[in-house]
């Protein structure tokens, strides 16, 4: 019986070395070419979505100067008017971290309102309540660099990031509406003007830089990875240009100049990113653990 026991487990060690032995080259190779695809690997895509945009004033500018009064302030109201990006991603992942150059368009938009009060101080009731809403809208060509850190390993991998970003401007426009309500004619009249649009280009600084933060998450789908981002850019430096900040003259004739402003943008976009090593129906570049 001891014999027979021995024979037993010296067959079965015989067993598992032969097949580890013979294991196919054709499997084997398929492992390395996995495990070197996980490790390295070039990703190029394109990715959209929208934007959100906000305008912090450093300091604040009119194009009155009275004698009188207090200059009304400018109310800003960020974050509500969509915008657009689309953008270029050529990304460079090594075990969990991917290096990432993000060329591509944004669209800022943002808005703020000046109201004014005129009064006839002989007689309170005679005034006239005016208020200027004005639209911004810039476009930007950005160059983000991001480093990005997978938190797993798997099909579905949810990321952080962070880096900073420099922006040549395309162009920009500003739209006036102004409305009221006049109390000094007699009885109570609102009144809507129509919105006056011009090029504010030249209002604008021609380049800024800023840093950004975000997250996401990826799926790969055989050869190809999906993705769902979300950056939050700030602005470090000045969005307008100080030198020609009165230069609109159909603008300053409504009082309005630019305050020193800095720009933050939220962005959400979805994309598709192909890898440039192994880009063959044969090969599933996902990981399966």
């Amino acid at each position: 019986m001891k014999k027979l026991t021995l024979l037993i487990l010296l067959m079965a060690c015989l067993s598992t070395w032969a097949q580890k032995r013979n294991t196919p080259t054709k499997y084997k190779n398929a492992r390395m070419a996995n495990a070197e695809f996980l490790e390295k690997q070039w990703w190029l895509g394109l990715k959209t979505g929208t934007t959100l945009a906000g305008a912090v004033a450093e300091k604040a500018y009119s194009g009155l100067s009275p004698v009188n009064y207090d200059v009304p302030s400018k109310v800003y109201d960020n974050y509500s008017e969509a915008g657009f990006t689309a953008s270029l991603e050529a990304a460079f992942s090594f075990l969990q971290f991917t290096i990432v150059l993000q060329p591509g368009y944004r669209s800022a938009r943002y808005s703020y309102t000046t109201d004014y009060l005129w009064t006839d101080y002989s007689n309170p009731d005679n005034r006239l309540e005016l208020t200027y809403l004005q639209r911004q809208r810039v476009e930007y060509a950005d160059f983000p660099l991001l480093l990005r850190y997978d938190f797993t390993t798997t099909r579905l991998r949810p990321y952080i990031q962070a880096g900073a970003y420099y922006t040549l401007l395309i162009q920009a426009t500003k739209s006036l509406q102004s409305s009221g309500t006049d109390y000094a004619s007699g009885g109570v009249n609102q009144f809507s003007n129509p919105a006056v649009s011009v090029g504010a280009t030249d209002l604008f600084a021609p380049r800024h830089w800023g840093l950004l933060g975000g997250l996401g998450v990826n799926y790969q789908a055989g050869n190809v990875r999906f993705t769902l981002d979300i950056q939050y850019r700030k602005g470090m430096s000045l969005a307008n240009s100080t030198e020609n900040r009165f230069a609109n003259t159909r603008l300053s004739s409504f009082g309005d100049a630019m305050d020193d402003i800095k720009i933050n943008s939220a962005l959400i976009t979805l994309g598709a990113l192909f890898p440039m090593k192994f880009l063959s129906k044969s090969f599933q570049s996902m990981n399966t653990r």
